[in-house]
Formats: structure tokens, sequence, C-alpha cells
């Protein structure tokens, strides 16, 4: 992958999906901020204790902050390094099918549903089993006890499945072409990474009944160019063709490399 002479006329810009609303900001490379924006949003609870969201709600506030950080801050978008994403923790992930389009909203990291599901791989896998290979608990806060409460209970949409994808990596592929996943939103699915050969279960997802192929081969450093910004993105964010673009992460982890 192309690299690019960081210089002190190089901006980089820095979005966050979060959970209520996305924002980004362009620095340059001392720090200093040239622009901020904002877009808000809502989460849809369908029932007590659910939270869903559609992508392409990210996904716009996405594309609408970036274009109007870079107008505000009247920076040349030839001077751009690079952009990062971040986002909220998906839970469940983006269910999407073969075209790569979502087959229902987002079960994010709040929905609590997967209680049935929880009780069940208590007693039939064990919490001291998957906390020795995922550093995890069982909870319903973990995506793929969400992924099972959509395999039990939306037979058709499983049926559909081909991949399930982060906010951030869902964004990304959508101004890239690339797919991508990163290490803490691998880690933080809950039940089916390896925190101590850095990878997926092999074991833990045949324990559980989620597939490899359900993930990208490949899993990302934060800071990893995982592709560069394509016509389209272009048109959608403002950013120049072929502006590289980094993994990102999980919001929380990654603030704590704020300075």
């Amino acid at each position: 992958m192309r690299t690019r002479q960081i210089n002190t006329m190089t901006y980089l810009v820095g979005t966050d999906i979060g959970t209520l609303g996305t924002k980004t900001v362009i620095t340059d490379t001392q720090g200093n901020i040239k622009a901020s924006t904002y877009r808000e949003y809502g989460v849809l609870n369908p029932q007590q204790g659910w939270a869903e969201q559609w992508p392409d709600v990210w996904a716009e506030a996405t594309y609408a902050t970036i274009k109007e950080a870079v107008k505000r801050s009247k920076v040349d978008p030839a001077d751009i390094a690079g952009a990062s994403i971040s986002a909220l923790y998906g839970g469940s992930g983006i269910p999407l099918d073969t075209s790569m389009k979502p087959l229902r909203p987002c079960i994010i990291w709040a929905d609590r549903r997967a209680t049935k599901q929880c009780q069940r791989l208590r007693d039939n896998v064990g919490v001291d089993h998957l906390y020795a290979i995922t550093g995890n608990v069982i909870d319903p806060y973990y995506g793929y006890t969400k992924m099972l409460w959509i395999k039990e209970n939306e037979p058709d949409n499983w049926a559909k499945l081909h991949r399930f994808e982060t906010p951030n990596a869902y964004v990304i592929r959508t101004i890239t072409g690339m797919e991508s996943v990163d290490y803490s939103s691998a880690g933080n699915y809950g039940g089916i990474f390896d925190i101590h050969r850095r990878d997926w279960s092999p074991e833990l997802m045949e324990q559980l009944g989620i597939p490899r192929t359900l993930f990208p081969e490949r899993i990302h450093s934060s800071e990893e160019i995982v592709g560069e910004v394509t016509q389209e993105g272009s048109k959608l964010t403002g950013l120049r063709k072929g502006t590289p673009i980094c993994a990102g992460g999980i919001d929380a982890p990654v603030s704590a490399l704020a300075g």
C-alpha cells in the first residue's frame, strides 16, 4: 500500500460514530483542531430492552460531517494525509446479504434481548471455558449472544446472511470498497476471538454455531491503512480520491490512546 510523507502542511481527519451522533474533526499534525462537526440521530427501541440502528444512518452522518469539516476548515483535500473512523460497539455487527446490503438493523451494545441464549451458553459452553479463550464473560452485551438471537429468532435473515460487519468497517467499505475488521472490534464480539492467538477461535465458533465465513479473513491493527478513498467515496465525503483510510476501532479503546 502506498504511503505518504507527513509534513507541517499536512492534515488528518478523525471521525467517531457514536450511539447518539457522529463527530468529525480535522487537525494538523500538532493536534490543533481546524474544524469540528457533529450530526445527531436516535436509537430504535422496538421493545423494552432492545436497541437497534440502521447502518445507513451512521454512513450518512459520516459523509455529512466529513464533508462539512473539510468545507469549514478551508483545508485543501490534497493536504489531508489520511483519515480514521472509530465507532460505537456494534453488538451483533451489521448482518449483510451477498450483495453486502443490511438484512436488518444492527443490534447494538445496549440491547439486552439475548438472555435465553446466555443461559444456554452458561449451561453448555461454560463461563470459565469461554473466559479462558476470549477474556470475556457470557452476557447479552456481547455480540456473539446477539448473533445467536438472530440465528434462532430470524431464520430467514440467517439463511441469507453472508457477513457480519462492524459499524466503522461498514462505512469504511462504502468509501473505499474494501472489507476490514480491527482487533478491538473482533475482540469485543465477545465469544469468537482468541486473545492468546490474536485471531478468530475456530473452537468456539464451532461450539457456538457461528461460521468463520461470516467474518473477514484478516484482522487489522487500528492504525493500519485498509483502503483508499474511491471516486464514489470522494463524492460522498469531499476527501480526495486516493486518501488513505485506517482501520480505526471501537471508540472506548481508541479513546484510551488519545493524548
